[in-house]
């Protein structure tokens, strides 16, 4: 990738506007499976991931429903009504909410970068409902491999390789299954020719065009 990604947000801030906005943060070490937020929780924080996956979920009695993971770059808060917890080892840089609002009112220039970060975490949420509401799980699975195809796909030994760095636990959750299942799943469109593994989390798709077919395609709405 070439140039500052657009969805970290410390890559959107020049030096001084960056050193500004984190004046009062502190940086953290997080354990896999800390817990950062929860629905009860007292502590009123904001947070960007410098590295490591955070998943932000919802949990109704024996029921999960993940709603996005948290990348490098992206900011998020403590106090959301959902739980924030980290997938594997991760360093964040936390600060208080009071106070970074402060901060913004004489910084107005670090807004816009906040505002497109956070709205592309809110899209990635309403898919991801959309998705549980309308769709069943391979309906579910061919939207989220084509979207991911179409935001990091590149040209392979004439198919196009997709690098998730997400595990096949990591897929379920997102799309509100099991493992099995999507294991499953996989199997089925690799022996249907859409695709093929390449390694863990490694794909090479090579029938584009089914496979954006295969997401578009109405299905019997089922949690897998």
């Amino acid at each position: 990738m070439n140039g500052p990604d657009p969805s970290n947000l410390l890559e959107r801030l020049d030096a001084l506007t960056q050193a500004a906005l984190l004046q009062g943060f502190h940086q953290r070490q997080l354990v896999e499976d800390e817990l950062l937020g929860s629905p009860n929780s007292e502590r009123d924080s904001v947070f960007i991931v410098r590295s490591g996956r955070i998943r932000v979920f919802l949990a109704l009695e024996d029921k999960e429903y993940t709603l996005t993971f948290l990348e490098a770059g992206d900011i998020y808060s403590t106090h959301s009504q959902a739980y924030v917890q980290t997938v594997r080892p991760s360093e964040v840089l936390m600060g208080d909410t009071a106070r970074m609002m402060a901060t913004l009112r004489s910084l107005p220039s670090a807004v816009p970068a906040i505002i497109r970060v956070l709205g592309a975490t809110l899209a990635n949420c309403m898919g991801i409902i959309e998705d549980l509401a309308f769709r069943d799980v391979e309906g579910r699975l061919a939207r989220f491999l084509d979207g991911m195809l179409a935001r990091r796909g590149r040209p392979h030994q004439g198919s196009l390789r997709l690098e998730l760095d997400l595990n096949t636990e990591d897929i379920a959750r997102l799309l509100g299954t099991t493992r099995q299942t999507v294991s499953s799943l996989i199997n089925r469109m690799a022996r249907e020719g859409i695709l093929s593994r390449a390694g863990n989390g490694i794909f090479d798709i090579h029938d584009a065009e089914r496979l954006r077919a295969r997401s578009q395609q109405p299905g019997k709405v089922s949690a897998g």
